[in-house]
């Protein structure tokens, strides 16, 4: 049998580029058709490098005062898959520890039909309601909803309004296999998570237990003075033959020294390694609980009232812009007059809108708004308070009643 043409077997393989002296020496052939081989330019990758495989954007990993300043109000959420990927079990985690977002006592807006309060106790482990969009959103699928499926995408993306048309709460919910349906069973087993990790902790022993509470009470009284004298908690060096290992750690051992039942519960050998709450990561989250309820304080004063905001920017040692903002209001129960501050957030530039955005977020995580802003007090520098473009032209077209006073600081 005769064989028919085939192709050679090189053929299957990629071609070696050769060098140019190699490529001198080749034998050229009539046959053979000129090719052009393009030269990456400089910057460009070359193709089947790791770089020119990943085309996904790089994200930027959340600070804990990030995870602090996320919005509670459904409507003004970023898309979970906006986040990098190893942060968004972290904002799972926060937004479950808030729970959904339902106003019970906002005045909805109404025009023929408004938002009724009775479905927050119908549809209530998932329904929430947005004060800026006007619209129900479903919390357990804004969390858990996978992304490849299709359906419930309205009380996600965009926020369902129709309030005659009631019939698409259950719509929503659908079957036992719909996406709302799977995304509940995806809710479940992450809060099942936790309560393993608590059946864990119930097995220990009692002393257990009391040694941990007092490591942990140790840790929050130490911080409590330290971030009240405005002192550093770590030390120059925190290694057991050092001196003096920073102002944290040598209030641990003051403690133990006045009692023996701290100092067993600090310092003896039984100790787990990996649970003697020293760690500057807890320390850092301790201080950031103190943070929250210091908040918490100065909004139970403001009491839903209106209030001034002082603002400033400045640079940091690492040469990144930063806004601090203070709440100038009265406190409702005594009558006074106060400043608080508020918080710091990083910003990209000084230009006013990026510090009107910023201070939006800002408020927005205390689930405040610029509605309620009756003053304002920056600096003299024309992004703050030029009369076109300025941050006090911006917010006044928002709040009108929210004047402009120049910082008697900065006058002096």
């Amino acid at each position: 049998m005769k064989r028919t043409n085939t192709t050679p077997i090189t053929s299957f393989f990629p071609k070696k580029h050769h060098n140019d002296d190699a490529q001198s020496h080749r034998s050229s052939s009539p046959l053979d058709e000129p090719t052009e081989i393009e030269e990456p330019q400089h910057g460009d990758t070359e193709i089947g490098t790791s770089s020119h495989l990943s085309k996904e954007p790089i994200l930027d990993r959340l600070t804990d005062f990030d995870v602090i300043s996320l919005p509670y109000d459904p409507g003004l959420r970023r898309k979970l898959t906006d986040f990098h990927i190893n942060d968004r079990d972290i904002i799972r985690r926060e937004y479950v520890r808030r729970g959904p977002c339902q106003p019970r006592d906002h005045k909805f807006p109404k025009t023929k039909r408004n938002f009724v309060v009775a479905w927050f106790d119908k549809f209530k482990p998932w329904l929430e309601y947005s004060k800026e969009k006007d619209a129900a959103f479903c919390f357990v699928c804004y969390l858990f909803k996978s992304e490849s499926v299709s359906g419930g995408e309205t009380f996600v993306n965009g926020g369902f309004r129709t309030w005659s048309k009631t019939d698409a709460f259950n719509k929503h919910v659908g079957n036992h296999m719909s996406a709302h349906n799977n995304a509940m069973k995806n809710f479940d087993v992450f809060n099942k998570q936790k309560s393993s990790i608590m059946r864990c902790f119930e097995n220990y022993t009692k002393e257990a237990k009391n040694d941990y509470r007092i490591r942990l009470e140790a840790a929050i009284d130490a911080l409590r003075f330290i971030t009240l004298q405005r002192l550093t908690s770590r030390g120059r060096d925190e290694s057991d033959e050092s001196l003096n290992q920073g102002n944290f750690l040598e209030l641990r051992k003051t403690f133990a020294k006045r009692d023996s039942n701290v100092a067993r519960a600090l310092f003896d050998k039984k100790v787990p390694g990996n649970c003697t709450l020293i760690a500057h990561g807890i320390q850092k989250q301790i201080v950031s609980v103190f943070a929250k309820e210091t908040t918490k304080k100065v909004l139970e004063e403001l009491h839903g009232g209106f209030f001034g905001i002082l603002a400033d920017e400045s640079a940091d040692i690492a040469d990144k812009e930063q806004m601090a903002l203070c709440l100038r209001y009265v406190d409702y129960k005594t009558g006074e007059v106060k400043e608080r501050f508020l918080g710091i957030v990083h910003v990209g530039d000084t230009t006013s809108l990026t510090l009107k955005a910023a201070i939006e977020k800002l408020l927005g995580a205390n689930s405040l708004t610029l509605s309620s802003v009756r003053g304002q007090g920056y600096d003299g520098a024309s992004n703050m308070r030029g009369s076109i473009n300025g941050l006090k032209t911006l917010i006044m077209k928002e709040s009108p009643s929210a004047y402009y006073v120049h910082c008697f600081a900065h006058q002096l």
